[in-house]
């Protein structure tokens, strides 16, 4: 038979990229909730450590499945979050919060 090979799909930049995204949106979300709830001041300063929770395994799995770029959008996704949240935290950390109004 004739048969034309599909290309093995690599997955999507674009797709680990909203993925990753989504998730860490979820994260905030639910850490507000907590925060408002609960005790979640500690979820919101130790958001690094945590995202790491649900991003190694994300990367893991598509890296496994054989998309690592869906793999590169997830992580692109991450180092974006860590790199506000750093950010945020440095400027708290120069400031103040008492100044913040």
């Amino acid at each position: 038979m004739n048969e034309i090979a599909q290309p093995k799909s690599e997955g999507s930049i674009l797709k680990g990229f909203a993925l990753g995204a989504a998730v860490n949106v979820g994260a905030l979300v639910a850490g507000i909730i907590t925060l408002a709830a609960i005790i979640g001041v500690f979820i919101l300063l130790a958001i690094g450590i945590l995202q790491a929770a649900w991003i190694i395994p994300m990367v893991v799995h598509f890296r496994k499945s054989g998309q690592p770029e869906t793999a590169k959008g997830v992580i692109i996704a991450a180092a974006i979050t860590f790199l506000l949240n750093a950010g945020c935290w440095g400027l708290v950390a120069a400031v103040g919060l008492g100044s913040m109004h």
